[in-house]
């Protein structure tokens, strides 16, 4: 049991609930901050039943992430249920619509700010004093690595430069002295997944069209990234096939044909099937670390 207190943006869909899911099978006590308005809660009660079932508790606290007063209240309700201490927090909300240059008004790209940008750092910084409570406090942002190739920088002009403003918030708040002893990270995705939830932003060189695997490789790694001790890496922008090749997790078992991605294994020397043990980092990963910064 990890018993870790989990606070997530975005966990209701797509590369967030999937988070979620990962995280409930190691009885978390999960917190999902959103709006509810439009969510189809009937559903949503009888999968949180699953994952009660599990062992983990798994919770909705309705919010606006774009009003501040409702993020701290939050957060507050948060910290409460869980004895002051919050382990891990965890940006997964983002708002991404195909828009030309042109057809983004300013009130659009204001609306962009405030999700992909704003609510991250008002939930990191509201988090902050409960963070600093925890044994093993983790910033997990779902953002991509900075690339400035003019042909990525033109894709989806809000969408584009909003997260990339998340992402400089993770070395920002990273390297800030009052932050010291959190780990605060990126991780983003080498390619799309073939059940889609695709977030975008891709190097120049994927293959975006064959080869894809399941999006469970993600949540694994998001996973794999908040075991870590604190202290190991933080401001880093991680993929996520990059950091389960530093676990020794094996990517074949999330391949696109198989029906059952099952709980991430590897093989030791003598063949015998071992689980991951994410608290311990493998050998060759302090070989390796070069490799996983963009």
């Amino acid at each position: 049991m990890s018993d870790l207190s989990v606070v997530i943006t975005g966990g209701l869909h797509g590369i967030g609930a999937e988070i979620v899911e990962r995280f409930a099978q190691e009885q978390c006590r999960i917190s999902i901050i959103a709006n509810v308005k439009n969510v189809d809660m009937d559903k949503i009660s009888e999968l949180f039943s699953q994952y009660r079932k599990l062992g983990s508790d798994v919770r909705i606290i309705p919010t606006d992430i774009m009003n501040e007063s409702e993020v701290q209240a939050s957060i507050e309700k948060v910290a409460t249920n869980n004895n002051n201490v919050i382990d891990v927090v965890i940006n997964a909300a983002l708002i991404s619509q195909q828009l030309s240059y042109t057809d983004t008004t300013p009130k659009i790209l204001d609306t962009f700010y405030k999700i992909n940008s704003k609510s991250a750092y008002v939930l990191m910084r509201e988090a902050y004093p409960y963070l600093k409570k925890s044994h093993n406090p983790h910033v997990l942002n779902i953002a991509p690595p900075i690339n400035l190739d003019p042909k990525v920088m033109g894709y989806r002009t809000a969408y584009t430069v909003t997260q990339y403003l998340r992402s400089m918030l993770t070395v920002s708040l990273a390297n800030n002295e009052n932050w010291k002893g959190i780990a605060c990270n990126s991780l983003w995705p080498v390619a799309p997944f073939h059940e889609g939830g695709n977030l975008g932003i891709y190097q120049q060189h994927i293959n975006t069209m064959s080869g894809l695997k399941s999006i469970k490789l993600f949540s694994e790694a998001a996973y794999g990234v908040v075991t870590q001790p604190s202290d190991l890496y933080t401001g880093e922008h991680f993929y996520d096939e990059e950091i389960l090749d530093m676990l020794g997790v094996p990517l074949d078992q999330f391949n696109q044909n198989d029906n059952n991605v099952s709980q991430p294994s590897y093989r030791d020397d003598t063949s015998r099937l071992t689980e991951v043990n994410y608290n311990t980092i493998s050998e060759k990963s302090h070989h390796n670390e070069e490799a996983l910064v963009d």
